[in-house]
Formats: C-alpha cells, sequence, structure tokens
C-alpha cells in the first residue's frame, strides 16, 4: 500500500531569477558536480528495469503495470524528482482510457496528481474510484491526506473512519494521529501514534518511517525538541534517502539554528530541488561563499519548472523570495496564492513570516482566522501569529 504524505511542495506562480543570477553558470572545472543520477546498482533502479521488461514482454498485465507505477512514484518521492511521477503516468495511460478505467488506476493517477497539486482533479479521480470500490483503503488514506493538506479537518475526520474501517486498526489510527496534530491535539496524536509503533516489527519499513515521521512532527508541535529529533533520526533509519524526511529534519536542523549539520545532511541529494532549497538556506545563514551560485541555481530550477508547466513549489517559492532574494513584497504575493491551494502548518507559517517581513499584517487576517478555528499548536507559529494579532488589533504595523 502507499504511503501518501501532506508535505510535498505546494503550487504558486514561480519566482524569476533576480537579475544578478541571470547570466549561465559556467562550471570552473569538469570535476564540478552539476547533477547526480540514481546508479544503476540502486535495488530500485534495477528492480525498474526487470518489471519495465515484464511489462513490455505483457503489455497487457495491469499487475505489472501497477507495481512498476508504484515503484516510480515511490521512487520519485525518495528522490524529490517528479520525473518519476511522469514515467508512473506514462505507464498507466492505457488503463486510464477505459471506460470507466480500474479503480486502482484511478487511485494511482489521483496520487500522481496529489504530488503535482492538482488537487481538483485528484479528489475527482479519488471519488470515482470510491464509486466502483467504496472500500478501497488506499483511496481513503490519499483522499484524508489531501482533505488534510487543504484545511478540511471535518472531512478529513470522516476519511479516517473509513480508512481504519477498510484499511485496518494500524492505518486508521496512522490517519487520526495525524489529523489530531493539526488540531491543537498533538499530545493525543503522539499517543495514538505511540501506540502502533510497537507492531513495527510487522510492517514495511516505508510505513514505519512515515509513523516515525508523524511523531516527529506531533513532537515538534509540542516544543519537544530532543524527542522530535530521536524520532526524524529513527524515521532516517528505516528510509535513509527519503527526500521528504531529509527535508523535514533539514528544516528541524534549520529552525535550531544548526546549518551546518543541514548542509552534512543534504550533501549528497543536490539533485532534489525540495532538499537544494535547504541547503542554500543554511548557506546564508553560515554566510558561504557558494551562496551566490546557488541562489542561482535555485531561481534558474524555478525557471525550468514554469517552462515544464510545473507550478507546485509555491511554499518553496515563498521561502526562496523572501530569504534569498529578499523580496518580501513578492514574497507575500506567492504566500497569499499558495494558500488558496494549500493550508498545511508550513503554508500558514510562510504567509505569516512574508506579512510580517512586508509589514502587512492584515494579509495575515485569512491564516489568523484559520489558526483560531483549528487551534494548531506550534511554538513557531503561535508567537508570530500572536504579534500579527496584535498589530492587526491595535491598528498599527511593525516598525520598519
Amino acid at each position: 500500500m502507499l504511503s501518501v504524505h501532506a508535505g510535498a511542495p505546494a503550487g504558486s506562480s514561480p519566482v524569476a531569477p533576480a537579475a544578478p543570477y541571470r547570466a549561465p553558470y559556467l562550471p570552473s572545472t569538469d570535476s564540478d558536480v552539476l547533477q547526480q543520477v540514481p546508479a544503476a546498482s540502486d535495488p530500485k533502479v534495477s528492480e525498474m528495469g526487470t518489471l519495465r521488461l515484464q511489462l513490455n514482454a505483457n503489455p497487457t498485465d495491469l499487475r505489472t503495470a501497477d507495481r512498476l507505477a508504484r515503484v516510480y512514484i515511490d521512487f520519485g518521492r525518495q528522490l524529490g524528482d517528479a520525473h518519476y511521477a511522469g514515467y508512473a503516468e506514462a505507464v498507466i495511460a492505457p488503463w486510464l482510457r477505459a471506460k470507466p478505467p480500474p479503480a486502482q488506476v484511478l487511485v494511482l493517477q489521483a496520487t500522481i496528481l496529489q504530488f503535482r497539486h492538482q488537487f481538483p482533479d485528484a479528489r475527482s479521480l479519488l471519488q470515482q474510484a470510491l464509486k466502483q470500490d467504496p472500500r478501497n483503503a488506499q483511496a481513503w488514506l490519499t483522499l484524508a491526506t489531501l482533505d488534510m493538506v487543504q484545511g478540511d479537518y471535518a472531512a478529513a475526520k470522516d476519511d479516517c473512519g473509513q480508512v481504519a474501517r477498510d484499511g485496518g486498526f494500524v492505518l486508521g489510527i496512522a490517519c487520526t494521529g495525524n489529523l489530531r496534530s493539526y488540531l491543537g491535539q498533538a499530545q493525543q496524536s503522539m499517543a495514538l501514534l505511540t501506540q502502533i509503533e510497537g507492531d513495527a516489527p510487522n510492517l514495511s519499513a516505508p510505513f514505519k518511517a512515515w509513523v516515525q515521521g508523524l511523531l516527529a512532527e506531533s513532537a515538534e508541535r509540542l516544543g519537544d525538541w530532543p524527542r522530535a529529533e530521536a524520532h526524524y533520526r529513527k524515521a532516517l533509519g528505516y528510509t535513509p534517502e527519503d527526500n521528504f524526511l531529509l527535508v523535514a529534519y533539514a528544516d528541524f536542523l534549520l529552525d535550531r539554528n544548526r546549518p551546518e549539520q543541514a548542509l552534512d545532511l543534504l550533501a549528497d541529494h543536490s539533485q532534489s530541488d525540495t532538499a537544494f532549497l535547504r541547503i542554500a538556506l543554511a548557506q546564508a545563514a553560515i554566510g558561504s561563499p557558494e551562496l551566490v551560485r546557488s541562489t542561482w541555481i535555485m531561481a534558474a530550477r524555478f525557471e525550468a519548472l514554469a517552462q515544464r508547466g510545473s507550478d507546485y513549489y509555491g511554499r518553496e517559492q515563498v521561502r526562496f523570495a523572501l530569504h534569498l532574494q529578499h523580496d518580501p513584497q513578492a514574497a507575500l504575493e506567492l504566500a497569499r496564492r499558495n494558500w488558496m491551494m494549500q493550508r498545511a502548518p508550513w503554508d500558514a507559517r510562510v504567509l505569516l513570516e512574508a506579512a510580517d517581513a512586508a509589514n502587512e499584517p492584515q494579509a495575515a487576517a485569512p491564516v489568523l482566522t484559520f489558526l483560531e478555528q483549528t487551534k494548531l499548536q506550534d511554538p513557531i507559529i503561535e508567537p508570530l501569529a500572536q504579534q500579527l494579532r496584535a498589530q492587526l488589533k491595535n491598528g498599527t504595523s511593525r516598525a520598519p
């Protein structure tokens, strides 16, 4: 069963490269590494090759196509490389043209669209799949994740109930525990997720890593930094190359003023756009001479994504504009657009930070209302929200 994570990059209009970074970067030596590609010896690469040969030999074998598409999706998520979602899409394309497409294919395509943050289309496919197969636990889990990402927690609660009914106790607890962390119930989230830690010997490494990642996030909500770090390390012990976890742990290290450790963590993962942004943020924190080059490369990557029609890195674009291009007005506009699409805690945080940096507390009002309704606990978001609420109440703004 595929596990679906809510922390994938959000969408918005891309940030154009700032003027100082428009000239192409020229490597100084032949040894400069511009891009890393997966090694042929990687077991996942080998598995993809084997499944590809099997599918070529029997193109109508849906079972093999399903396995290959899942491997592509998981590997792309591991690397933080959206190309593999496209490969998965090509694999299942013949079955998507069926009338109607099989439910499992609809769920796979919805997972791809959810990764790209094409949320309305993903939701439509999930609804079609559930009409065919109302007890499809993966469809319910993907829908729950989508509802959490978009801040519809009432719907997500119902979805998690369906996950528990159709996917079993462990999966239902994981879903509900994740949801509780967004509703001011991080302690309950920790208690629920800890219940299923004991079942770890019977679960796959990716699932165990997912649960540990959720525990880390819940511990962060409580400001329990040692416990959060322990869970991040345990999660990465199960899936050391997982881009989602690496990026989340790097953000944790950056928030703890440990940029050197973030650089060490991501040293071999610069091919991922989300990881590369954290590398640049860490370089900025230590005043690295590599920062100019990294900022240009990050801007060029955003531009390349725009040329390919990809616009789902909104959260990252906000941080890039705010902390690397030092353009709070651009960051605020990007954050507003991003908030219309995605309402996870990090999306709330970047909008609050941009509103504060732009000295426009009124722009934070939608997020402040949302936080009051959901009662989200977060020791970084809460003080910032309190400060902006005070400015709005008093009709003032921060002194420039």
